[in-house]
Formats: C-alpha cells, structure tokens, sequence
C-alpha cells in the first residue's frame, strides 16, 4: 500500500504529520489550473495507491481518481461544493480580502484551518485563481459514482467546511464510510497510531 497525501489550498504538505513511515506527498502548484494539478496527481496513482486529500486536497483526488482509480482514498475536510457550503457574501468578502492584503489573509486563514504552520506563501495570483477554480467545482456527480473504498474524516468544529458538508457528503452515496473527529479543520491531534487505524481499513 502506498500513502499519497494532497494538502490544501495555500498549505503544504508538511500539514501530514505521524503518518506511516514511507508516506509520499503530492504539493499542489498554486500558479497551475486545477486541471493541471489534477493531471499531476494522477500520474502518482496506481492500484495500490491511498490517497489522503485534505479539503482542497480531497477535491483533487476524487477528480484524479474518476480516470485512475487507486486503491482507496480519505477525505478530510471535504465538500461536494464549496460554493454551497457557504452563502455568497462570505465567499465574495474573503476573496475581496485576499486581494486587498494577501499576505495577511493567508496568514489568518491558516491559523484557522489549522494553527501554526511554516509554508511558504503561495503566489497571488495563481492562488487567488485556483481558489475560484475550487469554488466553482462541484465533485457531487463524481461522488454519487464513486466505487473507489472511501473514507470521509471531518471534524466536528470544522469552521472552514462546516460540519453539514460531511452529511451531505454522506448522502451522496451510501457506500462511504464516515469518521468524525473532535476538532477543526484538519486533525492536528492524531497520532501515528491514529493513522494506522484508518489505513488498517485498506
């Protein structure tokens, strides 16, 4: 079994902490389409390939995984669509942010969806473009199909993917196996043994 991990949007992959040793990491480009980073990703897939996608990250590996289907995949943080999951005046407002001091909004951001983290600071305006790309991609139609074993991870304080898209998410096909975790965005707090938990299921 090989681990591939894909972060989020304006992270890195040093997000992955304690998972098995020998995991591989997929570092989206920020300054690509996310058509590219998808072509990208699928060419580090084979049949023996878990993908862990992470918000972001989970959007591109169940896009990477319609034309290649690895083995298994976690989805942490995820949405069938970003634009739904939040109303338009929020979405429209933290775009306006990052375009008046971007810098500062990453930074912010970041300490939200995660806490303290060294990534380097992404190039405006590949990121910014990305970002809409993401927004605009709705993934349910692929999720209704999916027949790739598929665990969904979501935390129950999740203020950056509220906790509604995991049931919506679950709703979608009733072959995916929901986990809930006490915590935000991304499960800070697991530890190794955490992780080997979930990947014993593959």
């Amino acid at each position: 079994m090989k681990i591939l991990t894909v972060h989020g949007w304006a992270f890195c992959p040093v997000v992955f902490k304690n998972l098995p040793e020998g995991a591989e990491h997929f570092h989206i480009n920020h300054s690509k389409s996310l058509e590219e980073n998808i072509a990208l990703l699928r060419d580090l897939i084979d049949k023996e390939t878990v993908l862990v996608g992470w918000s972001l990250g989970a959007t591109l590996s169940v896009l990477a995984a319609v034309k290649k289907q690895p083995r298994g995949m976690v989805l942490i943080g995820a949405t069938p669509f970003f634009k739904k999951a939040w109303k338009t005046s929020y979405i429209e407002k933290f775009l306006k942010e990052l375009e008046e001091n971007f810098e500062k909004k990453i930074t912010e951001f970041r300490k939200n969806a995660y806490g303290e983290i060294n990534c380097p600071i992404p190039y405006k305006d590949g990121a910014i473009k990305l970002l809409n790309e993401f927004i605009e991609t709705d993934i349910s139609p692929y999720i209704r199909d999916l027949k790739t074993k598929t665990i969904l991870l979501h935390g129950r304080k999740d203020f950056i993917t509220p906790f509604r898209e995991f049931k919506k998410l679950l709703k979608l096909n009733n072959s995916l196996k929901g986990r809930t975790y006490n915590g935000g965005h991304f499960p800070i707090h697991f530890s190794k043994g955490d992780w080997e938990k979930i990947f014993e299921s593959f």
